[in-house]
């Protein structure tokens, strides 16, 4: 793809670096059936990407962004939108930064939140808690297999992750 460069920057930009995963893991990971790296575009003119990871009856989006020239114009939406439409009988599934009135940023993770629940997203009991932050996961259907989420994050990361279903 031509805008390569440019999605990996943009990749880099909108998630800090504890958040992200190695950039040549995840394109080695988008080479199975069960990852795909999606870049976004309006009359040729890049709009934003996906990171995908599919299991049985859902599809988790582990990256979502839109060009940071792009921002609140409704393109993360039409994303979204988009990805709806693809995986119509499946449900959706991510995870933000659990809202914590002591963080810094509790204001945008509120609003992160409120923008998925404004495209159809669910609040779920899941939680998934890391060394530096603690998520909660969100999905397009009231109810989720939790371990389907504990397998999808062991598929992606195990070398061999291709042999779990």
């Amino acid at each position: 793809m031509k805008e390569y460069s440019t999605v990996k920057q943009l990749y880099m930009r909108a998630f800090p670096k504890y958040e992200r995963e190695p950039w040549p893991w995840m394109m080695l990971k988008s080479h199975f059936k069960k990852a795909d790296f999606m870049a976004f575009y309006e009359r040729q003119c890049f709009v934003g990407f996906a990171y995908i990871i599919h299991s049985h009856g859902f599809h988790y989006i582990l990256f979502l962004a839109v060009n940071d020239q792009l921002r609140s114009q409704g393109y993360g939406s039409r994303i979204i939108a988009e990805l709806r439409k693809l995986y119509r009988k499946d449900s959706l599934v991510l995870d933000v930064e659990q809202p914590n009135p002591q963080a810094r940023n509790n204001h945008q993770r509120l609003r992160r939140i409120a923008f998925y629940r404004r495209n159809g997203f669910y609040l779920t009991s899941k939680k998934i808690e890391e060394s530096q932050m603690t998520y909660r996961v969100l999905a397009t259907k009231k109810r989720i297999n939790q371990q389907g989420v504990d397998r999808i994050f062991k598929w992606f990361a195990w070398p061999l992750g291709w042999f779990i279903q």
